[in-house]
């Protein structure tokens, strides 16, 4: 059968469904830039050999679009598979599963603390996001009624895209959320004009200007949750502290010491329990911090996957 780029993507793109979606655009993108250095090889080694030609011989070696999908798919799963946390040899566990760790068992579950990590980041990288898109969009349509605006738009749009392929890989590494590794693939035109055309018409640009504006209030909401959780664990945690410095703490801590008399301290059994008590919140602090952050994997799946 003969195909052209566009209609073996398309094949391809069909061979894939029920994929993931990240899995799907990683493997178009990789697909179309490999075929394309090849085109650009038998250009130079052949220069009489007509194009169409030259992308039968190439795809021919790539296999039809269902060898070379399935090819991508075993890939995925041994990516897949060598990234995975070990598990027990007894336990039967479906990979794509994402088991919620026991109360206590957060502490020992690593990516509670990378979600803590990204639930901080998101703050700064949430102002960072907003004040570029904000900036970026303003300055750009204000300047279209001169020449240098347009440019300045396409400019912007494409680092745009790439700041979102950038956020995508922070919320892989961090959240354990699959996401794009490679550039979304913009559908093929025949005249540059078309290309660039596509790049307004396609959904991810715009999905990803929303996330990233979407990333700051986010973040402050992430990071005040997580600064005020914390700071309620650490505070009950050093509840016994009071018995070393006594009124010599202030704030909460001398309040309660008021309580029973001037220069008494609360009994002991009152301050570990305090401490019990924030080693609870401490727990449910890290339960937090999973719970957002598979939240935030998610939008991030809506927004940043192209469909």
């Amino acid at each position: 059968m003969s195909y052209t780029l566009s209609t073996y993507l398309d094949a391809m793109r069909a061979a894939l469904v029920g994929s993931d979606k990240a899995l799907i655009q990683d493997a178009l993108y990789d697909a179309q830039q490999r075929i394309d250095r090849e085109m650009s090889r038998l250009a130079w080694e052949d220069p009489l050999l007509p194009p169409n030609q030259a992308l039968e011989k190439i795809l021919a070696n790539h296999g039809t679009p269902e060898q070379l999908a399935e090819t991508y798919r075993q890939r995925e799963q041994v990516v897949a598979e060598a990234l995975a946390a070990p598990r027990p040899p007894t336990r039967e566990v479906d990979p794509g599963d994402r088991p919620w760790p026991s109360f206590f068992g957060v502490f020992s579950d690593p990516k509670a603390y990378t979600s803590v990590l990204y639930l901080f980041l998101s703050l700064p990288v949430g102002i960072f996001a907003f004040t570029w898109v904000v900036t970026g969009l303003s300055i750009s349509l204000s300047l279209m009624i001169l020449v240098i605006g347009f440019p300045l738009l396409i400019f912007f749009l494409g680092s745009s895209r790439a700041l979102a392929l950038a956020e995508g890989r922070v919320v892989e590494a961090l959240l354990d959320v699959r996401m794009p590794r490679r550039p979304t693939v913009l559908p093929v035109g025949r005249r540059w004009t078309e290309r660039l055309g596509n790049l307004f018409k396609d959904g991810y640009t715009w999905t990803s200007l929303i996330y990233l504006l979407l990333h700051m209030p986010f973040g402050i909401f992430y990071f005040t949750a997580m600064v005020t959780s914390f700071s309620v664990s650490v505070t009950l945690m050093a509840a016994p502290l009071m018995r070393l410095f006594g009124n010599h703490l202030d704030g909460e801590f001398t309040m309660l010491c008021n309580q029973y008399g001037p220069g008494n301290l609360p009994p002991v059994w009152l301050l570990f329990g305090l401490s019990f008590l924030g080693v609870l919140s401490l727990a449910g602090s890290l339960h937090l911090a999973l719970a957002l952050g598979r939240a935030q994997g998610w939008l991030a799946r809506q927004l940043l996957v192209k469909r």
